[in-house]
């Protein structure tokens, strides 16, 4: 596989990734990741053309100790702010169930295909609240080779919550270097520091990202709600089903 080497902070993982569901005009943090991404990528091939990357690598940094313009240290720490509390956006920024099953793939692999196509087994979920519930479908995530991929997303419709994807990525075998924001890291999956995200939108669709790194892989789980949804209740069913997940 060919690797990734990309040094980023994890949106979903540091702020609320659903902040951008609200406003889809660049800002401070939007370009000053883009520019961080394109060093990146200029400083992962060497003058011979020749890929640079090596394994990939995990750490949190404190917000006042990032290398970054203080435009975007003051957005990143007003989005952690709001981020606290249950997000309020406006209508429509918030998909139906019916939008989403339209866009989203169908396609069903085995295991032992799986297996061959990840650079590790995928991670199980039979013990979880997912292992009973409708798998609608499944795509390749992460740095991808032909066939193979660093990561894998799944989508399933679990009754009394709605659509809930469940995202996996080997950083170590992508070669991405991660860095999550301390100050954002607002809860735990199995003693590890994650972020919980909660938005409402105004037809009151509800939208719940659980987002933490583990040894070798980062994950997100998120539960997208039909009206009258419990956003609270949802943050819950997340985080067991993050519990229960096993590698």
């Amino acid at each position: 596989m060919k690797s990734l080497c990309f040094v980023a902070i994890s949106l979903a993982m540091s702020m609320p990734a659903q902040a951008s569901l609200a406003d889809p005009v660049p800002d401070p943090v939007g370009s000053w990741l883009h520019q961080r991404a394109m060093q990146a990528a200029m400083d992962e091939t060497s003058t011979t053309g020749r890929s640079t990357a090596g394994m990939g690598s995990y750490r949190i940094v404190r917000l006042a100790d990032m290398d970054a313009p203080k435009e975007v240290k003051q957005q990143l720490r007003a989005d952690i702010e709001r981020a606290k509390s249950v997000v309020q956006v406006g209508a429509g920024n918030i998909p139906t169930q019916s939008e989403m099953l339209a866009a989203l793939p169908r396609t069903h692999r085995s295991v032992s295909e799986l297996r061959q196509r990840l650079p590790q087994p995928p991670s199980g979920l039979e013990s979880s609240l997912l292992g009973a519930a409708e798998l609608i479908g499944m795509e390749p995530s992460g740095a991808l080779d032909g066939a193979k991929s660093s990561g894998l997303s799944r989508f399933y419709r679990l009754e009394g919550v709605g659509i809930v994807e469940f995202s996996e990525n080997n950083f170590v075998a992508a070669g991405m270097q991660i860095e999550v924001i301390a100050e954002a890291q607002n809860t735990e999956v199995n003693g590890k520091p994650a972020h919980l995200g909660k938005v409402v939108d105004g037809a009151g669709r509800t939208r719940v990202e659980l987002a933490w790194t583990g040894d070798s892989k980062t994950y997100s789980l998120i539960a997208t709600g039909e009206p009258g949804s419990d956003v609270e209740r949802n943050a819950r069913v997340l985080h067991d089903i993050a519990a229960a997940i096993v590698d």
